[in-house]
């Protein structure tokens, strides 16, 4: 019986040291959000990714994934991985078969605009008593943007529904001197400009053109985050602008209404010109605009002055301004054409 046992536990010590030796070579392993883009407070999954592509059985795996102080888990403890930063980690334990894969959802959400980065994670394991692991460190790099909540103050789209109503409205009592549908005998009353002479005298008869009345209506947003505000008030005006441009946007698309973006805003990680959106509409030209929203900061790439001279020629374009304040003087360096088309939302009267 005594010769059994000590068998037994020879067994029992080549066996955990036969598992313990190099236990998580091969081992891949990846987390991360399962969107790139989400809205404040709603729900998504970070994705925990193991494949074991070896002949090994793993009795005992721990996965160790750090996650941004900001986010919260559903029906998942947190733990706190570093008292001094605030961050935060989640973990738990599984085994894996040999060549196999094993994946885990933990539902998750973000309640504050921006952009949250997970980085890296460590995995133990190779103990089949769970008592001792090998320990790997995995670097990863993916990120997930929450883009800015929408502003919940009743006047902004009073204010923003307004104006674009009136410009809705413009399309059917101002003709379009470009598309012209066809010509009509001379009133008397028309200018000389929409005289045809070729029409004329083809008919033997003053005629002028026929414009069309289908002149699409297009709008140019322009945000500005440039203000005197000191760091500690600057957050919440620059977010409040944030907050209201998300609202025009939506605005807009509602009424399918044609629209440009400008914004001298920078913005965090590979994100390329976010200086300027060309005229768009729909889901991709309105996501394009609410990722760079989460991902912009406080900071500026130019004064707003060199933003509104990029604009170009106004046309019939109508200008929709949204600014922390707004320097009177910077309204000189708007478009001519553009004058009483104009549309000012400034945050700090959102605010008060």
């Amino acid at each position: 019986m005594l010769i059994f046992i000590i068998a037994l536990l020879v067994l029992v010590l080549l066996a955990e040291k036969w598992f313990l030796d190099k236990a998580l070579d091969g081992v891949e392993f990846d987390y991360g959000p399962s969107v790139l883009l989400a809205a404040p407070n709603e729900k998504f999954d970070i994705i925990t990714s193991l494949i074991n592509p070896r002949l090994k059985f793993i009795p005992f795996l721990k996965v160790e994934g750090s996650i941004p102080a900001s986010l919260t888990l559903h029906n998942h403890p947190l733990e706190v991985a570093n008292k001094y930063t605030s961050e935060f980690k989640f973990s738990y334990t599984t085994f894996m078969t040999p060549r196999s894969g094993r994946q885990r959802n933990l539902e998750a959400s973000i309640s504050k605009r921006g952009r949250y980065l997970f980085t890296h994670a460590y995995l133990s394991g190779g103990d089949f008593l769970g008592l001792n692991a090998d320990r790997h460190s995995y670097g990863v790099f993916n990120e997930i943007v929450v883009y800015p909540k929408e502003i919940d103050t009743v006047n902004v789209n009073e204010v923003v529904g307004g104006f674009l109503g009136d410009i809705s409205v413009r399309r059917f009592i101002i003709e379009d001197p470009v598309l012209t549908a066809g010509f009509r005998e001379y009133s008397g009353r028309e200018p000389m400009k929409a005289i045809s002479w070729t029409q004329s005298a083809r008919m033997g008869q003053i005629m002028v053109k026929n414009h069309d009345f289908t002149m699409e209506p297009a709008v140019t947003v322009i945000l500005n985050v440039e203000s005197d505000y000191i760091e500690e008030e600057k957050e919440t005006i620059i977010e409040t602008c944030y907050s209201i441009t998300h609202t025009v946007c939506k605005n807009l698309e509602e009424r399918r209404i044609q629209y440009d973006f400008y914004t001298n805003a920078t913005t965090q990680g590979v994100f390329g010109n976010w200086s300027y959106i060309p005229e768009g509409l729909g889901r991709k030209h309105f996501f394009t605009i609410m990722e760079g929203l989460g991902r912009a900061s406080y900071n500026i790439r130019e004064p707003f002055a060199a933003t509104i001279k990029r604009l170009g020629p106004g046309g019939a374009r109508s200008l929709i301004i949204i600014s922390p304040t707004m320097n009177e003087d910077i309204t000189a360096f708007l478009p001519k054409e553009n004058a009483g088309r104009v549309l000012i939302i400034k945050a700090e009267e959102i605010l008060s």
